[in-house]
């Protein structure tokens, strides 16, 4: 049986990002993700990406991002309708 709170545990120290692809006619919204750093040191460290729908790999800047910094368990947390 898979432990599902060791997963968990995983995405709570890690940050998301997004950013387009910068293929003509592509355009699509790419996430990835990376350990957070507390520190600030990297904030404007590029990161990578690959396209999900075209498949290129591509870096971007941190100050070209579409949003930055986001904790992944915000991106995995269930919606709640009122």
């Amino acid at each position: 049986m898979n432990d599902m709170s060791h997963d968990w545990e995983e995405t709570e120290n890690e940050e998301a990002a997004g950013a387009n692809c910068p293929t003509p006619d592509c355009g699509a919204l790419a996430v990835t993700y990376r350990p957070s750093d507390h520190s600030g040191k990297d904030k404007d460290a590029f990161w990578e990406f690959t396209c999900p729908r075209c498949g290129i790999d591509f870096a971007v800047a941190g100050d070209e991002l579409i949003f930055q910094s986001v904790p992944k368990s915000w991106l995995l947390a269930p919606v709640q309708v009122a």
